[in-house]
């Protein structure tokens, strides 16, 4: 009896309306975030809101906002008000601080910035090194597509376009050049692929939902190469494959039809000597999502990490950090340009370790706000992976010199870095990066880029600085050899 009793007092008490609410419509499509994962504030003041605005409430009268698609739950005005309830009920006053780890000023590099044009303050859209060490491809706000040589420091205009170059890609003499259409929030699909041989131009897809990243691979060995676009969109978006038909033009195909697609990487993740597509989604259904080719372009979609929509998803690489042999994944997260701006503890640098079966856990976590990229690279050269960050969306007030930090990989076993950060880190906003050996000899070095854009509040003095400076890149010569 007494054992009985025991166990009927441990029986979970049944959930509260609200709490019966929550997991109903804040689950129906995408991870429910935990109510403690935002304060009071924001979630009265903004994301009750804007959830509103995309349900139906009966017996309310509401001024739909036509530019949402997607399919309105319906519910009443007593249950609304009981879910608002519960959730403000149940949030936070604030959200903790992260405790800023110590570091040290950035010293196995050094820094030199320049101007790709003549315009103060950064234009920078698009970022990469491609076939030479040391010339650097970039795009800007104005629709530029060129090349910095980093020996003669002059750059060359490649292309001109009509709005925002995102992406660029190159197989022999074809080069296919990914704008943007319209860079902010938007759901009109102005986006546009643009092929260029020698001096000649035509479009070869458009109506593209805010494309940012275009991958160029031969997914099916059959001498051809397909073009996986990440239509970030807004609301709403897509994951698409362009793929050349018999009359010598592209046919299309969505892939996935959701909003937030913002790269891309081919891998064979099952071994089956097949290509599949990594794809990162973000917005509100965040995951690393995999694309298994079944058949000739024939893909199977199946989550393999999913993410609170809050934790803002920013990029992802495919790195073997422990050295077993097996592609982990590390990712970042920290976009903090949406409804939901307050500085999270949780945005930073996941470590997803590779366990051998198509799962990956969670081992390591490096708080940073507003986290948006990361490169996976052995600067050292000591034999293990070092990591460099860029914040987008640092606490400038408190913590201005979070916009980049070096992860200087001191024991790969324990995951003890020491964090390194720049000497004048506010110089720019920053934004993109990518490494090259720009001087040929035999370390690799960093480059970042600025894009002065306002997406959160900063400080007048910042805002002022960038606005009469002209910095859009800066090196960072790696002094280990």
């Amino acid at each position: 009896m007494l054992l009985f009793l025991m166990v009927s007092c441990k029986k979970e008490q049944p959930k509260s309306r609200g709490a019966q609410l929550y997991d109903t419509y804040c689950a129906s499509c995408h991870i429910a975030p935990k109510i403690d994962e935002l304060p009071k504030n924001v979630w009265k003041e903004s994301v009750l809101p804007e959830m509103m605005e995309r349900m139906e409430v009966e017996g309310l009268d509401q001024d739909f906002n036509l530019s949402y698609n997607g399919l309105r739950p319906k519910i009443t005005l007593q249950e609304w008000a009981q879910l608002e309830t519960y959730i403000v009920t149940n949030a936070p006053e604030y959200l903790e601080s992260i405790q800023v780890p110590q570091a040290d000023t950035l010293r196995q590099f050094k820094s030199k910035s320049y101007a790709l044009d003549k315009q103060n303050g950064g234009m920078v859209t698009y970022l990469e090194f491609k076939d030479k060490q040391n010339t650097i491809f970039y795009g800007d706000l104005a629709g530029n597509l060129g090349a910095f040589d980093f020996t003669t420091e002059q750059s060359t205009l490649i292309y001109k376009g009509k709005s925002p170059v995102t992406w660029y890609n190159k197989k022999d003499s074809v080069a296919i050049i990914t704008e943007i259409g319209i860079i902010r929030p938007s759901e009109l699909e102005e986006g546009k692929l643009m092929l260029k041989m020698g001096e000649d131009t035509l479009s070869i897809q458009n109506g593209l939902h805010r494309p940012v990243h275009t991958l160029m691979n031969d997914l099916n060995d059959n001498g051809k190469s397909e073009l996986v676009i990440s239509e970030f969109g807004n609301q709403s978006g897509r994951l698409s494959l362009l793929f050349e038909n018999e009359l010598g033009g592209y046919s299309k195909k969505v892939l996935l039809n959701l909003p937030g697609a913002i790269k891309t990487a081919v891998r064979d993740m099952n071994n089956d000597g097949k290509k599949d597509i990594v794809a990162l989604m973000t917005q509100s259904t965040e995951s690393i999502t995999v694309f298994y080719q079944t058949d000739n372009l024939t893909f199977e979609a199946r989550n393999i990490l999913q993410f609170s929509p809050v934790l803002g998803t920013s990029w992802f690489e495919l790195v073997d950090y422990n050295g077993d042999g097996l592609e982990d994944i590390i990712t970042v997260h920290g976009d903090n340009a949406d409804i939901s701006y307050v500085h999270k503890p949780y945005h930073g640098m996941r470590i997803y370790l590779n366990n051998g079966d198509n799962t990956y856990s969670e081992a390591f976590f490096y708080p940073m706000y507003g986290a948006t990229r990361v490169l996976s690279r052995d600067f050292d050269q000591d034999g293990d992976v070092d990591f460099a960050l860029i914040s987008t969306f640092p606490n400038y007030q408190e913590f201005p010199e979070q916009s980049f930090i070096y992860l200087e990989n001191k024991d790969a076993d324990d995951f003890e870095f020491t964090a390194n950060i720049l000497e004048d880190p506010s110089l720019a906003r920053w934004f993109l990066m990518d490494a090259s050996d720009i001087d040929n000899d035999g370390d690799e070095d960093i480059v970042l880029s600025s894009l002065t854009l306002g997406f959160t509040p900063v400080p007048k003095v910042l805002t002022d600085r960038w606005k009469n400076n002209n910095v859009d890149i800066m090196l960072l010569e790696n002094l280990l050899h």
